[in-house]
C-alpha cells in the first residue's frame, strides 16, 4: 500500500469523522435558535382594584382582580390563570367564598380547575375558559373577587395583600408563539388595606332637667365628628415612558379639625405629604413620582385629619396610570436585519451570540473537512 493511499485513507476517516459530529451540532444549534425566535412575550399584568382603601375592624374588605394581557402585537391570549395571593392572617381571616370567579358575563375564566384553598395568610384558585379556545382573554377584565374579613387594627407602610411570585402565580397563552406550560405574566399589582380601630362610645344615662317656672330650656350643642373629604387627584400626564416624572397634586376639604397628611399609593410604593391647614378649611398637596417598571398603575389619595380621621376611597382622587418601556431609537441603519423576538428567560433560550458562534464554528469545520476529503 502507498503512502499516498494511507494520507487518502486517513483523510476520508477525517472528514466521516467530522461530519458526524458537525451535523447533529448543527441541527441542535438550529432548534436553539428556533427557541428564541418562538419565545412568547410575557405581557399580562394582574391588579387589585382597589390597591389603597381604609377599612373598620369587623369590616368585610371586597378587592376586584384584574387581569390585562396587554395590547398590540405583544398582548397574550389568556387561557388560564392560577391566583396565589397572601395577606397579613393577624388582620384578616377568609371565609368559605373568600376567593371566588368573577360571574359577570365579560368573564370568560369561569371553569374551576382547583378548588379555593385557604390556609394562614394565603388564598389560592386555578381558573380556565375551558374547551372553547374563542373564549381566551383578549381585553381587561375582572377575572375574580377576593373577599377578607378585618380582624385587627393596622396602619400599613407597604402592601399587605399581594400576588404570590411565580409558579405559584401562573398565567398561560395560546397564542402562536406560545409555549406548553409558559408563564406569560409581566407584572403583578397589589393592595394596601388599612385597618382601623372602631370607637364605642358608651351609653349615656339620661338625667332629668327641672322644668323652670319661667324661660326656655336651651338644649347643648352636639358636637359631629366628619372625616376629611379628597376632592381631586390630578396628574400632569396619565400615559408617559419608564423614568419620566409624573407630579400629582390633591386637594381636600377638613369639616372636623385640620388636614394633617395626604397619603398617595402610586401602585408601586406609597408616599405621603404633611400638611399644615386651618381648622375647617381646604388644603391641598404636591408631589412628584417616578415609576422603574412599565405597566397599569391605580393611584390613590387618602387624606388624614388632626382626629386620625381617614377619607373615604373617592373616584374623584383615583388615577390610571399607563407607564410604556422606555422608547427605542429607530432612526435608519446601514442595513436591515430581521432579529429574534426577545427571550425573557435566558436559563430556557440561552445566549443568541454564543449560539450563533458556535453554529459558524460548525460549518466552518464542516468544510475543513470537505477541502480534506478533497485532497
Amino acid at each position: 500500500m502507498s503512502i499516498h493511499a494511507s494520507y487518502k485513507k486517513i483523510f476520508l476517516l477525517g472528514f466521516i469523522i467530522t461530519t458526524l459530529v458537525a451535523i447533529p451540532f448543527s441541527v441542535y444549534i438550529a432548534q436553539k435558535r428556533q427557541q428564541i425566535t418562538t419565545k412568547a412575550t410575557a405581557a399580562t399584568i394582574l391588579s387589585f382594584d382597589p390597591t389603597q382603601q381604609s377599612i373598620k375592624v369587623g369590616d368585610t374588605l371586597s378587592l376586584n382582580i384584574y387581569l390585562d394581557p396587554g395590547s398590540g402585537t405583544s398582548g397574550n391570549q389568556v387561557s388560564f390563570v392560577k391566583l396565589s395571593i397572601s395577606y397579613d392572617a393577624s388582620k384578616f381571616t377568609t371565609t368559605s367564598n373568600s376567593l371566588t370567579a368573577n360571574p359577570e358575563s365579560s368573564n370568560k375564566l369561569t371553569t374551576i380547575i382547583d378548588d379555593p384553598k385557604y390556609e394562614s395568610g394565603k388564598a389560592s384558585i386555578s381558573l380556565s375558559i375551558g374547551a372553547d379556545p374563542t373564549n381566551a382573554v383578549k381585553t381587561k377584565t375582572k377575572i375574580a373577587i377576593l373577599q377578607l374579613k378585618a380582624t385587627a387594627a393596622t396602619s400599613p407602610t407597604d402592601p399587605n395583600i399581594t400576588f404570590n411570585p411565580a409558579p405559584n402565580t401562573q398565567v398561560l397563552s395560546i397564542t402562536s408563539t406560545d409555549q406548553t406550560n409558559e408563564n406569560v405574566l409581566s407584572t403583578t399589582i397589589p393592595a394596601k388595606i388599612t385597618v382601623t380601630s372602631v370607637a364605642i362610645s358608651p351609653t349615656a344615662t339620661p338625667t332629668r332637667i327641672p322644668i323652670p317656672i319661667s324661660g326656655t330650656i336651651t338644649p347643648s350643642p352636639q358636637v359631629s365628628s366628619s372625616a376629611p373629604i379628597c376632592l381631586s387627584l390630578e396628574a400632569n400626564a396619565t400615559s408617559t415612558a419608564v423614568l419620566s416624572p409624573i407630579t400629582f397634586t390633591v386637594s381636600g376639604n377638613a369639616t372636623n379639625g385640620t388636614i394633617s397628611k395626604i397619603s398617595l399609593n402610586f401602585g408601586d410604593s406609597t408616599e405621603d405629604i404633611e400638611i399644615k391647614g386651618e381648622k375647617g378649611s381646604s388644603a391641598s398637596g404636591q408631589i412628584t413620582h417616578i415609576y422603574k417598571t412599565a405597566g397599569i398603575y391605580t393611584v390613590y389619595a387618602i387624606l388624614t385629619d388632626s382626629n386620625n380621621n381617614l377619607s373615604t376611597q373617592q373616584n374623584s382622587c383615583t388615577k390610571i396610570i399607563t407607564i410604556n418601556p422606555t422608547n427605542i431609537d429607530i432612526s435608519p441603519q446601514p442595513s436591515i436585519s430581521v432579529q429574534p423576538l426577545p427571550c425573557t428567560d435566558p436559563n430556557a433560550c440561552g445566549d443568541g451570540k454564543t449560539m450563533f458562534s458556535l453554529g459558524a464554528l460548525g460549518i466552518i469545520i464542516t468544510i475543513i473537512g470537505g477541502v480534506l476529503l478533497l485532497l
